[in-house]
Parts: structure tokens; C-alpha cells; sequence
């Protein structure tokens, strides 16, 4: 039942009521960080068979959508082609997040943007992911429409969702786990410069992984930590071994290996969208010596429209989440050595 206020004394008791309670919301509501200017580049984005638009058209049209954004310098596409091509980077296909990144930083870039569009049954997919270049961190941005409705309604979906996470960047909008991160630099700390030797073997169940994906991911979490990290590249036999007896890779000086597993599979369809769980195990040994010092694990789950791309995904993620354990179960030790061992 509709209540109707018909006394003018009542009207004004609300109005007056509605007034105060928008102040007080004005008053509350904190002030909105200013944007910051970001230079963007947009890497030639893939688009499947069955879509109805060219790559390089969608390219440019996503690059027209960030152009329009306040403060967002673009990178001039053929400035990316060019660069690319003199550092032999491709640029075809599906971009590896290493090589993506690799090229941002010379192009000055802050972000990078990789995508792919794709047509599942009767529906158009368009998936952007926008990479940090200095903590590789990565916001994916979605949209889908049905084919009926042609390209440019995926476009026009995308562009209110595209335009609130490009802000969130400029103001420097602090993510959930930025507290936890910091506890983790804390903690790290005392193993600035020292040398970890890497070894994570890595298997998605059924699927072949393309690229060690958790170990590229452990390995950038150390090293922006401030840890040095050494990835043996065509190991020779019993190389661990030795390690492990002399404290040394060649003429190295090593002070801990970081060996572990990971092992990614297939979970769940959602909405045309692949769904992968992954699980990564660290074991860290201070060498010259076999004990482990501390172990622990990290899950996560990744989900993309390619069964490879969210197994990849999820591995990384549950890479960094292992490191992140290790530091701060190493951290929380009383008998590890807070000064560097090296002489």
C-alpha cells in the first residue's frame, strides 16, 4: 500500500529529511584521488575465426576508446611495430606476458594491453588484460554480446567497465592485498641481495604447458622483493647436488634453493569461460646444506576463454602466493640468520 503525504508540513519534513541525510552522504564520502597521466600500449590484439571485425581494426578501436579517457597518452602503433621488430619481439598471436612486458618498458609504457576476441555458439567475446609493467600484475577487463547484435555491441559494453579500471589505475586505487604485500617486503628484507637458485617443475593435467609459468612468476615476485634470483638455464645433471654440498651453481655463490611442483587442471565451464585450479609447493633449503628451511604452498584459480591461458594464469598466481608464504614463514623464524652469511 502507497502512502501519500499530503500535509505540506509532511512534504517538508521529508524533503528537509532527504536534505540532511545527502549531507551528511557528501560529508562521509571521501574525496576521489586525482588522475594521474599513464601512457598505455595496445598490442595488436588476436582476434579467432568466425569474428566479424579485422585485428587491426578492433586494435585501433580500442586505442580510440583509451585515447578518449583524460590524461591516457596512447603508444603510437607503428612506434610499437617498429620497436618490436628491432628487438624481435612478435607481436603475432598471443603475446607471452615476458615479451609483453619486455616491450612496454622500452616503449615507456606503464600498462600494456594484450586481448583476444572470439565467438563461442551465438556469442561474441572480447577479453583485454592490462598488464603492469614494473609488477606484472595483471586486470582483465570482459565484455560479450550476441552475434545478432553485431561487434559493436561488445564495444559499447566494454567501454563503461574499461574506463572505471583505467581510473582506478590513474587515481593508484590500493588493491585489497596491498596490505599483505607490504608485510612481505617487510619481511623480505633481510634477504635483499641475496641469491636464490630456482627450480619449480610445473605439469597441467591432461595439457602440455607452453611455458613455465610458475616459475616465471616465482621468479619476478623474488627479484621485486629485492631478491636476486638465478634460473639455471640447460642444467647439467646433479647440479642440485652440488649445490647443495659446495653452496655454489659453477662460480656462483648461492645462499638458498627454491625447488617445489606445481600442477594445474581443468575445473569448471562458466558462461562460455574456462575455469583452471592450480597448486603450487616450495621447499626452501639455505645451502651449503640439505634441511629445509621452511615450506609451504599456494592455490589459485585462473579462468580465461583458452584451457591453456587459465592454466597458465592460475599457476602464476599460486606461484606467487608459495613465495609469499615462504618469505613470510622464513620471516617468522628465530633461528635464521638476519645478516647476509657471505664473507
Amino acid at each position: 500500500m502507497n502512502t501519500i503525504i499530503k500535509t505540506p508540513r509532511a512534504r517538508w519534513c521529508v524533503v528537509g529529511f532527504l536534505a540532511w541525510a545527502t549531507l551528511c552522504g557528501n560529508a562521509l564520502a571521501k574525496p576521489k584521488k586525482e588522475l594521474r597521466p599513464i601512457r598505455i600500449a595496445v598490442y595488436e590484439l588476436d582476434v579467432l575465426k568466425g569474428v566479424e571485425i579485422d585485428s587491426g581494426a578492433l586494435t585501433d578501436q580500442i586505442n580510440t576508446m583509451f585515447s578518449a579517457m583524460p590524461k591516457v597518452t596512447i603508444v603510437n602503433r607503428e612506434q610499437i611495430e617498429k620497436i618490436a621488430k628491432e628487438h624481435q619481439i612478435s607481436l603475432t598471436g598471443l603475446v607471452d606476458t615476458a615479451s609483453a612486458v619486455r616491450l612496454g618498458k622500452i616503449l615507456s609504457a606503464q600498462h600494456i594491453v594484450v586481448g583476444r576476441a572470439s565467438r563461442i555458439g551465438h556469442t561474441d567475446y572480447l577479453v583485454l588484460k592490462i598488464v603492469d609493467v614494473e609488477t606484472t600484475v595483471q586486470k582483465t577487463v570482459s565484455a560479450k554480446a550476441s552475434v545478432e547484435d553485431g561487434f559493436s555491441a561488445v564495444l559499447e559494453r566494454l567501454g563503461s567497465s574499461l574506463e572505471e579500471h583505467v581510473q582506478d589505475l590513474q587515481r593508484g586505487v590500493a588493491d585489497p592485498d596491498d596490505e599483505a604485500l607490504a608485510k612481505v617486503r617487510q619481511a623480505a628484507k633481510p634477504l635483499a641481495g641475496k641469491t636464490v637458485a630456482l627450480d619449480i617443475s610445473e605439469e597441467h593435467v591432461n595439457r602440455p604447458l607452453r611455458d613455465p609459468a610458475a616459475r616465471m612468476a616465482a621468479a619476478k615476485r623474488l627479484e621485486m622483493l629485492g631478491i636476486k634470483v638465478l634460473v639455471p638455464k640447460d642444467p647439467r645433471p646433479g647440479w642440485k647436488e652440488a649445490l647443495m654440498k659446495t653452496g655454489k651453481y659453477s662460480d656462483q655463490k648461492v645462499d638458498y634453493l627454491l625447488e617445489g611442483e606445481g600442477v594445474s587442471a581443468y575445473a569448471a565451464q562458466i558462461q562460455d569461460l574456462i575455469s583452471c585450479r592450480a597448486r603450487v609447493e616450495l621447499r626452501l633449503i639455505a645451502v651449503p646444506g640439505r634441511t629445509i628451511t621452511v615450506s609451504d604452498k599456494g592455490v589459485a584459480a585462473g579462468v580465461d576463454l583458452v584451457e591453456f591461458l587459465a592454466a597458465k594464469a592460475a599457476l602464476e598466481d599460486a606461484a606467487v602466493d608459495a613465495v609469499d608464504a615462504v618469505i613470510l614463514g622464513l620471516a617468522a623464524r628465530d633461528d635464521v640468520p638476519k645478516s647476509p652469511r657471505r664473507k
